[in-house]
């Protein structure tokens, strides 16, 4: 079967696929409009190094150093940061203060071969704008405790410690369709598909159909043989008996 073939079964079906097509439009048309506008909107967090550097020992030969600058620079308090913001602990008070867990937060995203800036990304989708304002605000403020915590644990001085600040406030969030056209048109192409492939079964089987009750019904051989036979018997005997009756009247 061809597409010419599929075509021909599609045109004599019509009935079944034009209700099948509108069932596949009307489907798409809801699930096209059920799907709500999401709100995005980010904030940047940077991170600010202590304004007193001791490079020199003090009197009782200690030297008073952020050890995490040290070790891995501004970049890894930054990646510091951002896997603390996602810590349990962490999210569950975002939570409670009437904020979003889903929030996402991450070392600010920087194009190699530059380097890496010392920034926290935060971002946050929801179906509510104002959820998206509040969540943001909350981990903002949540990264100096947290910050905080860090370098505690990592025993740096306190004059020697990283404070964050705010770079970039959270903005407007902005609406967005992420999956309503790709969603709708893999429905629609689905039903169609869906549509023909029923229409050209429901073709075949009914032109099977019908050719099964046109086919005419053949005697069996057996039947044609005991037919000829019996006309073959009622001659024969026909012909008896006119020799009979010759047999007589030539006596």
């Amino acid at each position: 079967m061809d597409l010419f073939d599929v075509a021909r079964s599609c045109f004599r079906r019509w009935y079944v696929l034009l209700p099948l097509l509108a069932i596949t439009a009307w489907y798409s048309y809801s699930t096209y409009s059920s799907v709500q506008p999401v709100y995005y909107a980010n904030t940047i967090i940077g991170l600010a190094p202590p304004s007193v550097r001791q490079d020199s020992p003090t009197a009782g030969g200690e030297i008073r150093r952020n050890g995490l600058l040290d070790v891995g620079g501004a970049s890894l308090v930054a990646n510091l940061t951002a896997l603390g913001l996602r810590e349990p602990a962490v999210v569950d008070r975002v939570a409670a203060a009437g904020g979003s867990p889903d929030y996402t937060a991450k070392a600010f995203p920087t194009p190699p071969p530059n380097p890496q800036l010392p920034m926290v990304f935060v971002e946050q989708t929801s179906a509510d704008p104002a959820e998206v304002t509040k969540t943001l605000e909350l981990v903002a403020a949540q990264a100096e405790v947290t910050l905080r915590t860090l370098q505690q644990q990592a025993r740096v001085p306190e004059d020697q410690m990283v404070t964050p600040f705010v770079v970039t406030p959270p903005g407007t969030p902005v609406a967005a369709m992420p999956t309503r056209t790709r969603s709708t048109l893999a429905i629609l192409a689905a039903g169609t598909g869906l549509s023909i492939v029923v229409t050209v079964l429901v073709d075949v089987l009914l032109t099977r159909l019908r050719s099964a009750r046109q086919k005419p019904v053949r005697p069996s051989t057996s039947a044609n043989r005991r037919d000829g036979e019996s006309a073959y018997t009622a001659d024969a005997g026909r012909g008896r008996e006119s020799s009979d009756d010759g047999a007589v009247d030539a006596r």
